[in-house]
């Protein structure tokens, strides 16, 4: 009997260990009200398989679109993740990639695609049809130097991170150039290297500053609402710490979903910035350190998000 009661007493020690560890490796004290509800991909260069893929999007039928980056296509898939459809490849012709990065889809059900190494932004049909772009490499308006994310707002007005004129661009649904902003004079500070772009419910613009380690809020003309986060790396960061934050998306409810790269999680916050729950995007119970990269909310509540190491996306629910 005493055999059977260590036994017992052991077993619960092992459980009461494993949920430590669990709680413990959530990013910051609150647990997190999502769960992985599946995960498709693997590499490879086939349809359904993904090299490096870079940012994601939802359109309003719940279809989901992948920069697959190192094959230099897009892909399409229904929200299951069942494969669709793909176009792309490499190339500067009109249709064709140079390291696409940023992925956005207007009320009509277009899809907008950064292509960074040929500096500028491309626009296809639902079905990857090509039909305009816009964009050069230069510092004039209209001109970029690798444009990172993108996004749409209610108008379907795009926003486009110009990274290396360190500037947000905004263009018409036909891809003209409306204005600019973002310059240091401007805002006070400078835009180090911002990755992706969110647009609020409210027409704020959600900045993912990378190296400043943090999230910037703009109103749609530029004007800084507030700054939010701070650094912080590996087991001690807590919540509303970052390390290289990418990806950035909003919920139809507000909330503000961060891929926190180099701590290897997501982070949510409600839509006043303040910190929520967060959870890990890589093994619990290992050491595996993926890097979770872009992120979209579908219209259910559903959060995807793109492995950029792991070469799948992954799926979140409720």
């Amino acid at each position: 009997m005493k055999n059977i009661s260590w036994m017992k007493n052991q077993s619960l020690f092992i459980f009461l260990n494993v949920l430590v560890l669990l709680f413990t490796c959530i990013s910051g004290n609150a647990q997190s009200d999502r769960v992985m509800f599946k995960q498709w991909g693997e590499f490879g260069d086939g349809p359904g398989q993904l090299k490096f893929p870079a940012m994601i999007a939802v359109d309003n039928s719940g279809h989901i679109y992948v920069v697959d980056q190192h094959n230099h296509r897009i892909q399409k898939f229904d929200s299951q993740g069942n494969f669709l459809l793909m176009w792309g490849k490499n190339g500067d012709e009109p249709g064709e990639f140079n390291y696409p990065y940023g992925i956005a889809v207007d009320s009509r059900g277009n899809v907008y695609v950064s292509d960074m190494n040929n500096h500028r932004i491309q626009k296809f049909s639902s079905g990857g049809e090509y039909l305009k772009s816009t964009g050069s490499y230069g510092t004039e308006d209209g001109q970029l130097k690798y444009p990172y994310g993108i996004a749409l707002d209610e108008k379907d007005v795009l926003y486009a991170i110009d990274a290396f004129n360190y500037r947000i661009q905004k263009f018409d649904s036909e891809l003209k150039f409306l204005s600019e902003w973002g310059s240091e004079e401007e805002i006070g500070f400078r835009l180090y290297i911002p990755h992706e772009i969110a647009i609020a419910a409210d027409g704020n613009v959600i900045l993912s500053d990378r190296q400043n380690h943090r999230i910037s809020v703009f109103t749609s003309d530029g004007a800084l609402v507030k700054r939010f986060g701070k650094y912080g790396e590996g087991k001690e960061a807590g919540g509303g710490q970052f390390s290289e934050p990418h990806g950035v998306c909003v919920s139809k409810n507000g909330d503000i979903f961060v891929c926190d790269r180099y701590n290897f999680c997501i982070q949510k916050f409600n839509s006043s910035g303040e910190y929520q729950s967060g959870w890990k995007t890589s093994g619990v119970f290992d050491d595996s350190k993926h890097f979770p990269l872009g992120i979209a909310a579908g219209p259910d509540g559903t959060v995807y998000v793109t492995d950029n190491y792991a070469h799948c996306i992954q799926v979140y629910k409720p």
